[in-house]
């Protein structure tokens, strides 16, 4: 099927069968796993013929590479671009501003916890679906390089590249932990917790109440 031109659907009935096809490889990925769900399954779930999934996808991979785009693009669209334009704006709380992050990534990872698990996973067990991943990956490094940038007039860190690592790395593994596996934490005090540890860590003792 590789040799076979990929269908980039164009009008609403096209579109639509691709949507669907997408959303029965969601259900049965967060489900059974990528492993244990066949191209066949996928497009009997959706209502739809194999030849029909392979006008639209190479193989299930090529399927789950564009989920994990997806979610992605939507997690990041929820962060906002935002930071200190001018010497003279005004400070805001440092402190609300991390709050603000952490409960935002926190929220983002309520949306499909299955499916995220399931990437989590395939990424931790199989160095492809890491290569995979990390594409995608290095798109939440940029948007937590840039805000940093963004506010550095109240950092005390200098090499931001390792500190936007450490944060990405650091809160993901928290993240996860609170949201995949041991959901009894009380997700306020881990809030607060995380918000005084990268408080410390980033920002300059004078912009600290």
């Amino acid at each position: 099927m590789s040799n076979k031109e990929i269908r980039i659907p164009k009008q609403a009935r096209s579109i639509e069968k691709k949507k669907q096809l997408k959303q029965a490889a969601l259900i049965l990925f967060s489900e059974k796993g990528f492993h244990n769900t066949s191209s066949n399954e996928i497009a009997k779930k959706a209502g739809l013929s194999i030849g029909t999934f392979y006008s639209y996808f190479t193989d299930k991979t090529a399927l789950y590479e564009e989920l994990v785009k997806d979610l992605y693009q939507d997690a990041l669209a929820q962060i906002p671009d935002i930071g200190l334009e001018n010497e003279d704006d005004m400070i805001p709380d440092p402190a609300e501003l991390i709050r603000s992050y952490i409960q935002t990534i926190m929220q983002i990872h309520t949306y499909m916890p299955a499916f995220q698990k399931e990437i989590t996973s395939l990424s931790q067990q199989y160095e492809e679906f890491r290569v995979l991943e990390e594409k995608y990956r290095s798109y939440a490094a940029e948007k937590v390089l840039r805000l940093l940038q963004g506010y550095r007039k109240l950092l005390r860190i200098t090499d931001f590249t390792t500190a936007g690592m450490i944060i990405q790395n650091s809160l993901e593994a928290v993240v996860h932990e609170v949201q995949f596996y041991h959901t009894s934490y009380d997700k306020d005090k881990v809030v607060d917790e995380l918000t005084d540890m990268l408080c410390r860590y980033v920002i300059k003792a004078e912009y600290l109440k």
